[in-house]
């Protein structure tokens, strides 16, 4: 269940959690890790590619964090563009979508098709 978003109770309502994998975040491989940016580029395309691989049973979200200041710089965008253009090759696949785009979505699902949106 942790590569699809889940519906919490708080006390101030439901929310909608996605999932954040740490790994697959700017901030963290390049920046406290070290990888180097074509490192950086094989874990999303790695990352990516095996979920691709995994059973159609179930929707999963594979998000990728991203923050412009570090990814968007000069030095940096060539590497990132060549994960993305890995993921894009399988736009007829996969639905490329933000978070709200997501939430929405999943709040059109019947009960029970999402973790914690009812049985």
């Amino acid at each position: 269940m942790e590569h699809q978003p889940i519906r919490m109770k708080t006390r101030s309502g439901p929310i909608l959690s996605m999932p954040c994998p740490i790994e697959v975040n700017d901030a963290r491989g390049v920046i406290w890790h070290l990888h180097s940016l074509g490192e950086f580029a094989d874990l999303i395309v790695d990352h990516f590619d095996e979920m691709l691989a995994e059973p159609e049973r179930q929707p999963l979200a594979c998000p990728i964090s991203l923050h412009p200041f570090m990814m968007g710089r000069p030095y940096r965008i060539r590497q990132l563009r060549r994960a993305l253009e890995d993921i894009a090759r399988q736009r007829g696949r996969v639905w490329i979508a933000r978070p709200p785009d997501i939430c929405a979505q999943v709040e059109e699902l019947p009960a029970g098709r999402f973790p914690g949106n009812g049985s």
